[in-house]
């Protein structure tokens, strides 16, 4: 007999200072233990949409987000992928920094195979012993083979992770708003009521609780929003703080609704705007135009309505601007509440 334990439990003397001896480890199991880590910093428009858009592509590569937040993702995808996934990455802003590394892990994971064989072999013997142990050795036999399966958890647990870092690698995403100039809050056209029409000062006003000057119209109030009336003057905001109001300014050079409509396209163009739609619009048989502009707010999106009417002597104006996606979901009730004024 190469040891003497079952001789030793038969007595009753449960006295061993060593495991029992195992046989060679075999040669451990042959794969690929890559572990691919790798790194974005990009400068972006919308946080939003990039963060959303890198989710989307870990996905369609088989892989998931690990951590998320407002200007961060952390993305594990399949190995094989990590490369292409990266590429693709990079187009989706301007890249300000990049990482890619690999770290192979084969040396830990022969390590850790060869230890996880041996324990399980001691883990045998000792299942084994209990066979022809006396009723006195039972306990200490089972209490080394509590600590053996502990050992052997905690092994196949590093493994596990060994595992998932080879097969899965990481991709950090950091992202930074892009830097954009805000629109000129003063204009260069020489029709003063043009040079009026900014974001800037309207969101101005309303903070400060300035009053719309005359509105020239009868104006019904866009659902979900509180309105302000009072003396032919208009104002509304909704709880998330959409604005809307509607003003007057003189048709100086009398002119028609085709000249007022290429002339603020040119005007809020120069100023930095970005002209996202333009469309017609009627208000109580009077014809108009409403543009949809687009503007930088720090580090949000804007979105400025405006919308001009000709009635004689006068122009109607209504203006509305939230960030983006708040004026999204607002744009229907307030396009519907300026084609349901009644110009005077």
């Amino acid at each position: 007999m190469r040891w003497m334990l079952p001789l030793l439990f038969t007595l009753g003397t449960p006295a061993f200072a060593q495991d029992p001896p195992v046989s060679e480890p075999q040669v451990v199991s042959q794969r690929a233990w890559t572990a691919i880590t790798a790194g974005l910093t990009l400068q972006v428009d919308d946080r939003a949409e990039a963060l959303d858009a890198a989710v989307a592509l870990a996905e369609s590569h088989g892989g998931w987000f690990a951590e998320l937040g407002t200007d961060r993702v952390s993305l594990r995808v399949p190995t094989e992928a990590a490369r292409a996934v990266v590429e693709s990455l990079r187009d989706t802003g301007d890249l300000v920094h990049r990482t890619f590394d690999s770290s192979d892990l084969s040396a830990k994971a022969v390590d850790l195979e060869s230890r996880l064989r041996a324990r399980r072999d001691v883990l045998a013997r000792y299942e084994a012993v209990l066979d022809t142990a006396s009723p006195k050795a039972i306990v200490s036999v089972e209490r080394q083979i509590t600590s053996v399966v502990a050992e052997i958890e905690g092994i196949e647990g590093q493994l596990r992770v060994l595992r998932d870092q080879s097969d899965h690698a990481r991709i950090d995403v950091s992202l930074r708003f892009r830097e954009r100039r805000a629109p000129n809050r003063d204009g260069s056209s020489s029709f003063a009521w043009l040079n009026t029409m900014n974001v800037a000062d309207m969101l101005r006003q309303f903070e400060w609780g300035q009053r719309a000057s005359k509105s020239g119209a009868s104006v019904p109030t866009p659902d979900g929003f509180a309105a302000w009336k009072k003396r032919g003057r208009y104002q509304a905001v909704s709880p998330d703080e959409v604005l809307f109001r509607v003003r007057t300014a003189s048709n100086k050079p009398t002119a028609d609704l085709g000249y007022w409509r290429d002339a603020l396209q040119n005007r809020m163009s120069d100023a930095g705007y970005m002209v996202l739609s333009e469309t017609d619009i009627q208000a109580s048989g009077h014809p108009g135009v409403l543009l949809e502009l687009g503007a930088a707010n720090g580090e949000q999106d804007q979105t400025y309505l405006v919308a001009v009417f000709v009635s004689g002597r006068k122009l109607v104006i209504a203006e509305a601007t939230a960030e983006a996606t708040r004026m999204r979901a607002r744009q229907d009730a307030v396009v519907t509440a300026i084609s349901g004024m009644q110009i005077r």
